[in-house]
């Protein structure tokens, strides 16, 4: 299961990511309508195999390994903001 259909899964539709990297930088991916999108993985340039899931927490969040814009690779955690 991907990470879209784990996050339906859970009951969200319409989410905000906030994406914090290992070194503290933060940005937000607003707006997704998780129905409406194909492929979020690549989208927010996630290694598939990496991603482990942290639903059960208070803030629930994901963690990954993330392309960055020189093909190396950098983890990071992907906080659920549901609207």
């Amino acid at each position: 299961m991907d990470l879209k259909d784990r996050l339906i899964t859970q009951g969200y539709d319409q989410i905000d990511i906030l994406i914090v990297g290992e070194d503290g930088e933060q940005t937000t991916v607003p707006g997704v309508t998780l129905h409406k999108v194909t492929d979020l993985e690549y989208k927010l340039y996630l290694e598939p195999e990496s991603i482990t899931y942290h639903f059960k927490e208070e803030h629930p969040y994901f963690e990954a390994e993330q392309k960055d814009e020189d093909g190396g690779e950098k983890k990071i955690k992907g906080f659920i903001l549901e609207w």
